[in-house]
């Protein structure tokens, strides 16, 4: 048996990665790692995102404010005449922000509130001030509450509401001329409260003047000792009525 005399090959060594192919042959370059992109920062975004944070934090500062500013206050329930006592049915508990130029009563001054009369006619809704709401009754000590009878041509021609001040004027005669035993610079005056207005039933609402012979009843409150005068000229037709001045509807 013959042996072969040919010579043995050494093993070849695997190509690296960016090496040359074959042995002897010139390596390629490595390329240089990549680093992140550079990004640009847009101005208009910036201003846009810091605009965002300035409304953000003055949101949250008035959220913060208002609900700091809300309280609970007592507003009418329902329609109280002038005059009358107010109940604890009259009010209601409402929670709302301090509104500008009002000040409300607030709802732990109930017990305060109950038992006092009210200052002018108070329609369901209204908020409660203290210039709404007195201790002193109507009428008081030395004061009587009456009905009179009054022509509308006696009347001023916007309506009389209650809570009105008055004016009562003795008139000399159904024309309202002077005589010659009273001249009209003696003609003798009372102040009197409005505290109803009622009517013919002919109309519905607050009455006024205007003409025509409609007969308006008030019910007035007049010191005691005057009453029986001004009772007496009322049904004689010989009593007139003026609205103070500063007064609701005048």
């Amino acid at each position: 048996m013959s042996q072969s005399n040919s010579p043995i090959s050494a093993p070849t060594a695997p190509a690296l990665p960016g090496g040359p192919a074959h042995p002897g042959a010139p390596a390629a370059p490595i390329p240089a790692p990549v680093g992140p992109r550079e990004r640009r920062v847009r101005l208009g975004h910036l201003a846009l995102a810091v605009a965002l944070v300035v409304v953000g934090a003055l949101g949250t500062t008035f959220l913060v404010t208002l609900v700091a500013a809300e309280g609970e206050y007592l507003a009418v329930a329902q329609d109280v005449n002038y005059g009358a006592p107010i109940n604890e049915t009259d009010l209601v508990v409402v929670r709302m922000s301090n509104p500008q130029g009002v000040q409300p009563v607030p709802a732990n001054e109930l017990a305060r509130v109950v038992g006092n009369y009210a200052t002018m006619p108070l329609a369901a809704g209204t908020l409660l001030t203290p210039a709404h709401v007195t201790d002193r009754p109507h009428p008081g000590p030395g004061e009587v509450r009456l009905g009179v009878s009054v022509r509308s041509d006696r009347l001023p021609a916007q309506p009389v509401q209650p809570g009105n001040l008055l004016l009562l004027v003795e008139t000399g005669g159904p024309t309202g001329d002077s005589t010659e035993d009273q001249p009209a610079s003696s003609a003798r005056t009372w102040e009197a409260i409005v505290v109803g207005v009622g009517g013919d039933g002919s109309d519905s609402g607050l009455l006024g003047g205007g003409g025509g012979s409609r007969t308006v009843t008030l019910d007035i409150v007049v010191p005691a000792r005057d009453a029986p005068v001004i009772a007496a000229l009322a049904a004689d037709n010989e009593l007139s009525v003026a609205v103070m001045p500063g007064q609701p509807g005048s």
